[in-house]
């Protein structure tokens, strides 16, 4: 099988370890794995005409294309554009079965998903930055028409926030809706501060605007491969575990015994979670 990783020039290491990811989790047999390198463009549209005329001088079975709505975007249009066949956010597959695996229901489950026409544009699922790919594979520029499309009349960049280190933190304090205020986060920030970890938050605590998008971890946020994370006043559910799952050592902190969290944590403390990290915070000062 010939394979195709779509790759932005811009982020090329981190979609490289992406796309690792899901290779290591994958049954497959690579005759020839070569890298398209894209450069960066504000519009989809010369993209799609650049990888759609290599594709017809150099043709392979599956384009791998990066996380996120622009990986699932170019894999939908050129799927289409090839009559194949494309899928988003898979995180391994069962090729010799000709089977792609994704979560659905908000992580609650897995659907396999069979395939069936090639080419096959998958965009693969969000994974920790932790580790670098380097794979020994040939690299191929793509060229790609610098002009915005003729049909578009006006557009506007809306920039990006700054990108706040949580996908390469060791150490990571996340918190849900238990922290219960903005002031209950600003408490939170300090003491991660004072511990020298990366602050992170549940959607639900995303949502009630008590910290920046930045911060969200989960299925539709950063994933992390922590040392240690420590969640904190954070219910548990599938959507969110995924986004801590790949971290060495789990901490839980809730007043809900039967919380959900407790059930994927190395070690489980039922308690209010302000109280529990200040003490752990003059802890770690008193051992300094």
């Amino acid at each position: 099988m010939k394979i195709a990783l779509i790759l932005p020039e811009a982020r090329q290491a981190s979609v490289l370890n992406e796309i690792g990811h899901f290779i290591a989790r994958s049954e497959m047999a690579a005759e020839h794995v070569e890298a398209w390198l894209l450069p960066e463009s504000e519009y989809s549209e010369p993209l799609l005409d650049g990888l759609y005329a290599h594709f017809v001088r150099a043709p392979v079975d599956m384009l791998l294309f990066p996380s996120g709505w622009q990986g699932a975007e170019l894999a939908t249009r050129l799927a289409h554009r090839l009559q194949g066949e494309a899928w988003s956010a898979i995180n391994d597959a069962d090729f010799p079965r000709q089977v792609v695996h994704k979560n659905a229901y908000g992580g609650a489950l897995v659907a396999a998903l069979q395939l069936q026409n090639k080419p096959w544009c998958l965009s693969v699922a969000a994974a920790p930055g932790a580790k670098t790919w380097q794979p020994e594979i040939e690299y191929v520029q793509i060229p790609v028409a610098a002009q915005k499309p003729g049909w578009l009349v006006e557009s506007a960049v809306i920039a990006d926030e700054a990108e706040s280190g949580l996908a390469d933190a060791r150490l990571v304090l996340v918190v849900g809706r238990g922290v219960g205020s903005p002031q209950g986060m600003a408490q939170v920030e300090e003491i991660a501060c004072g511990l020298g970890m990366e602050t992170g938050a549940s959607r639900e605590a995303v949502m009630h605007a008590w910290c920046s998008m930045d911060k969200l971890l989960g299925m539709s946020g950063t994933q992390v491969a922590a040392d240690v994370c420590i969640a904190a006043g954070v219910s548990g559910a599938p959507a969110f575990i995924s986004g801590i799952a790949h971290s060495q050592f789990i901490v839980a902190i809730n007043n809900d015994p039967q919380a959900a969290i407790f059930r994927h944590a190395d070690v489980g403390i039922v308690d209010d979670l302000l109280p529990v990290l200040a003490e752990l915070q003059t802890c770690v000062r008193e051992d300094i």
